[in-house]
């Protein structure tokens, strides 16, 4: 492809101005639970105890370690990740709506992707979906190229695609039945031998991380154990109604929080198409292209699995929704300039990229700069009080929270035992292992033995515990900020506490 020189200077442009507006505001601490568990594979790569948890990462831990060579810190090397392909995330949605509609509506989807709430959030901690967004839009950017008769991507289409299966390997399914729309028109021949290629590159990657995991029973163990116990068997063909509108109402505000103030645009856009049965500004292949980028991660979301707490889900997505909400700001317009003989475009453009912006700056939505502000300060208040105690004679309990959990303390804190207190059981009746570390090292066992004498717990607890903990005689609670509080105790009530632990006390260490 061939640049004249001013046209690649809107593109650096936006990079630059992505990136000058995430690197003020990053968290200062490991955000998420994953966060935690992708920092601890940078030591010691294991998907069998979960560092990082299944399916494995794996492009996105060893870039990890590569640029850790240079950073030496885990959260710093995974934000810069998370900085950079913000970058290069807004990069490719302005070549791609140029590409498919026109440069007005590359620049303008560059413009509301560089302020949503929910990509501007994750390119400030350290989790994977940015990334997933940059290659979600690079893959379809190549799709789109194919599709339009420019065969000669189809190599590299596959060698994007392969790459971003292992950086998140839901990635290349989700995105496959759109490749497949694209490569409609190649040669037979091509697409078997893509398709070869495409093998190799994952199996450049599959490879050698089933071997760091031990094998590939390993790695099968660790991959049903994580589908039995956590993913699985919670789709809405086996928990009903009750599941579809938790999942639904999860996809809607993870939709809202990334769309910001342009779903009204959309919506809109909807209605026009509806009573009219067509949009001006799509053609058959268009609405095919953007129906298979987005559904089938939509339907999966829908009925099989999705967390209500992890907005990042839908940024694989994300990208072709503000490429359809940038074109509906000009089939809008163009409508009502018909009618008020006025460009109305840039006023609409404004509205929401400012409505953005303070979407992000100023409520406490789960995407803000508050949340990222204040999960820091309560991180630091719980380590800090944390630390104050003997670790010799503290044991730590934890339930199984993302923001707040077992894994924070154990990275922060290694010296101290922690206990994730957390045990389900399957509907085959399997029992999940208890998970705990101390030293940075991850243990995974059926019970745990703790001494019975001369030891005491403490608990980190919210809202969900805090009156049941409470009421146990013997357990004293202390406020440490909003809605944190800390049970403590002698250690055997613990028994009392989580009388699902599998616990024996160890009766040669009676110190």
């Amino acid at each position: 492809m061939r640049f004249k020189n001013k046209d690649i200077i809107l593109p650096i442009l936006l990079f630059l101005v992505t990136v000058l507006t995430r690197i003020p505001f990053t968290s200062k601490l490991l955000y998420h639970w994953d966060s935690v568990q992708f920092a601890l594979a940078l030591e010691n790569y294991d998907i069998t105890v979960h560092q990082p948890h299944p399916p494995g990462y794996f492009l996105y831990v060893m870039l990890g370690r590569l640029i850790n060579l240079f950073i030496k810190d885990a959260n710093t090397t995974f934000i810069f990740i998370s900085i950079l392909f913000s970058g290069l995330a807004v990069v490719a949605i302005y070549y791609l709506g140029k590409e498919i509609f026109d440069k007005k509506t590359g620049i303008l989807a560059a413009l509301i992707a560089l302020t949503s709430p929910n990509l501007w959030f994750h390119g400030e901690v350290a989790l994977t979906y940015v990334v997933e967004a940059f290659f979600s839009t690079f893959v379809a950017l190549l799709c789109w190229r194919i599709l339009k008769g420019e065969h000669k991507y189809l190599w590299l289409s596959v060698i994007a695609l392969g790459i971003a299966g292992g950086i998140r390997q839901n990635t290349i399914v989700f995105l496959f039945p759109l490749w497949l729309f694209a490569v409609k028109g190649v040669p037979l021949k091509k697409i078997i031998a893509s398709l070869g290629l495409l093998s190799i590159v994952c199996l450049f990657w599959f490879v050698p991380m089933v071997w760091m995991t031990g094998g590939w029973a390993a790695y099968q163990s660790a991959f049903r154990e994580l589908w039995l116990f956590n993913t699985g068997h919670v789709s809405v063909f086996e928990k009903g109604w009750t599941t579809f509108k938790i999942f639904s109402s999860a996809l809607v505000n993870f939709v809202l929080y990334g769309v910001g103030a342009g779903i009204f645009i959309l919506a809109i856009a909807m209605y026009s198409l509806i009573r009219h049965r067509k949009l001006g500004f799509l053609d058959s292949n268009k609405t095919f292209f953007f129906l298979l980028w987005i559904m089938p991660s939509v339907l999966f979301y829908l009925l099989i699995f999705i967390h209500p707490a992890n907005p990042g889900y839908v940024l694989i997505f994300l990208p072709a929704l503000l490429i359809l909400t940038a074109a509906s700001i000009g089939y809008i317009s163009n409508d009502l300039k018909r009618l008020m003989k006025k460009d109305l475009a840039p006023l609409l453009a404004s509205t929401i990229i400012v409505a953005n912006i303070a979407m992000f700056f100023f409520p406490h939505y789960p995407i803000s700069l508050r949340e990222i502000k204040n999960h820091d300060r309560n991180l630091s208040v719980l380590l800090n009080y944390i630390a104050s105690l003997n670790p010799q004679n503290t044991e730590i309990f934890v339930e199984p929270y993302l923001f707040f959990g077992f894994r924070h303390i154990m990275y922060y804190l290694p010296e101290y035992t922690v206990y994730n207190a957390d045990v389900r059981v399957s509907s085959s009746g399997e029992i999940m292992k208890i998970y705990w570390g101390t030293n940075k090292k991850t243990f995974r066992t059926a019970e745990i033995t703790m001494p019975s004498k001369n030891k005491f717990f403490i608990i980190p607890t919210f809202f969900d515990i805090q009156e049941k903990v409470s009421q146990i005689k013997g357990t004293n609670m202390q406020q440490l900020s909003m809605g944190m509080v800390i049970a403590s105790g002698p250690i055997d009530l613990i028994r009392v506490i989580f009388p699902q632990l599998r616990i024996k006390a160890d009766n040669t260490n009676g110190s």
